[in-house]
């Protein structure tokens, strides 16, 4: 890698890391709502006397046919979640390497 290279990266980088960093962010805020939307068709379920298990084993498995899409989509969320949060942190340590490279490179 030669300097030019690097002068490169170093500006094309900082803009892949912001647009890493907003997808994870958005990414975090559809969890969030799809979290809130679950809870609130757990509470609609109990309001409407949906759920009425003595045990929270029971009451999880009456729950279950009123909230399973929601359950799958929150689980589906956080698995891309996990993903965007993969890319935003290549790209963060790929600038701090390509910055250390750049130091390196005005010390020799």
């Amino acid at each position: 890698m030669n300097r030019s290279d690097v002068i490169l990266e170093l500006q094309l980088v900082p803009e892949l890391l912001r647009q890493a960093e907003a997808i994870y962010v958005d990414a975090l805020s559809e969890l969030s709502w799809a979290k809130h939307q679950l809870l609130a068709k757990e509470c609609e379920v109990i309001g409407d006397g949906l759920v009425t298990g003595k045990n929270e084993l029971q009451r999880q498995a009456e729950m279950w046919p009123h909230t399973k899409e929601l359950q799958q989509q929150v689980l589906r969320m956080e698995d891309a979640l996990e993903h965007t949060k993969v890319e935003f942190h290549f790209y963060k340590r790929k600038l701090e390497n390509l910055q250390t490279i750049a130091k390196l490179m005005t010390i020799l």
